[in-house]
């Protein structure tokens, strides 16, 4: 059967491609001192504008290789003109849990505050701001989406986040926030692409595994002795 040979090689090649890339990536980071910060930051107080009826915005991101949903509010902060979009907190889980912006109170914390650029294209799911999530960030739509008109937008990253475990709130950690910076430091550890390279190359291994099962089983296939 020549065309499920040529498409099992080609299968083949694309899994130990995508392994050995993963496993690339993997000694890249591995072999790479720990990125520096470069960009100020400061102790920034947070004003709330608890007035808006609506509900915090709710970003996906990945935080020491665990998806998370970052929560922002709207809020005013000293020396930047307009509103800005201040993080608040991240939960876990499948699901954001949500959060009204009245009950969030004004906070102090080390922070960078700087423009972020909205996102575009990529493989992530589509926003979807009538549920207040969002797998792209898009500042103005943000703002838009509680009532605001604004066409550039600054955020505020914490320097530390605090992650909350969405069955219990109460339960949470302080972790370095990979987001606190203009260009995003890449938040997968390293362990978690020698991970990904070895479910590649398994699924590879496994494949072949099928191959030569399926032409064994047609009598295509023996394996005689001496």
């Amino acid at each position: 059967m020549p065309l499920l040979t040529v498409l099992t090689l080609i299968s083949l090649a694309i899994l130990v491609w995508l392994g050995n890339w993963q496993y690339g990536r993997y000694v890249e980071k591995k072999s790479s001192p720990p990125e520096q910060v470069t960009e100020s930051f400061a102790t920034v107080l947070v004003r709330v504008d608890r007035d808006n009826p609506g509900m915090a915005q709710q970003l996906n991101g990945i935080v020491d290789g665990e998806a998370v949903w970052r929560r922002y509010v709207p809020a005013r902060v000293e020396g930047v003109d307009g509103l800005v979009l201040a993080l608040v907190d991240a939960t876990s889980g499948v699901a954001p849990v949500p959060l009204a912006i009245s009950d969030v109170e004004d906070f102090q914390r080390r922070s960078n505050v700087f423009v972020r650029a909205a996102k575009t294209g990529g493989i992530a799911s589509s926003n979807q701001p009538e549920k207040d999530i969002w797998y792209r960030f898009d500042g103005p739509s943000m703002l838009r989406q509680l009532g605001y008109e604004q066409a550039e937008v600054n955020v505020i990253e914490p320097d530390q986040i605090t992650l909350r475990l969405a069955e219990d709130l109460s339960r949470s950690r302080v972790t370095t926030n990979p987001y606190a910076t203009a260009e995003v430091r890449d938040p997968l550890p390293p362990e978690r692409h020698f991970g990904y390279a070895l479910t590649w190359w398994g699924m590879a291994i496994a494949l072949l595994g099928v191959y030569f099962a399926f032409h064994h089983a047609q009598k295509r296939l023996r394996f005689k002795g001496n």
